[in-house]
C-alpha cells in the first residue's frame, strides 16, 4: 500500500513540476510571472469533465462540497499538486534499516 501512495505522491510532484514549468514559459514569453489556478489548467485540458463534475457534485453528493472545491480550484496547480505529492513521498517514504 505504501508502494502505491508514494508513487501517487511522486507523479503528483511531476504534475507540479510541470505546471511550474508552463509557468515559467509563460513568463519568458510575457515577462510577467504569473502561476496559473489549477481549475484553468483543468479547463485548458478537458472542460467537459471539469462541467461533469461539478454537476455531479452538486446533484449526487452535497452542493456545499462544491464551495470547497471550488476553493481549490483557485489555488495555483503548482500548490494543489505539490503540497499532497510532497506529503505523500515523505510519509510513504522507504525506511531504511540499519544492520550493526
Amino acid at each position: 500500500m505504501s508502494f502505491i501512495l508514494r508513487t501517487i505522491g511522486w507523479i503528483l510532484l511531476l504534475l507540479a513540476v510541470a505546471a511550474l514549468g508552463a509557468d515559467l514559459l509563460n513568463w519568458l514569453q510575457t515577462g510577467d510571472l504569473q502561476f496559473q489556478e489549477f481549475g484553468r489548467r483543468w479547463y485548458q485540458l478537458h472542460s467537459e469533465s471539469l462541467n461533469a463534475s461539478q454537476a455531479g457534485v452538486q446533484r449526487h453528493l452535497w452542493p456545499g462540497l462544491w464551495d470547497a472545491i471550488r476553493w481549490l480550484l483557485l489555488q495555483p496547480a503548482v500548490l494543489v499538486f505539490g503540497i499532497p505529492g510532497l506529503v505523500l513521498v515523505l510519509l510513504f517514504r522507504r525506511r531504511r534499516t540499519r544492520v550493526l
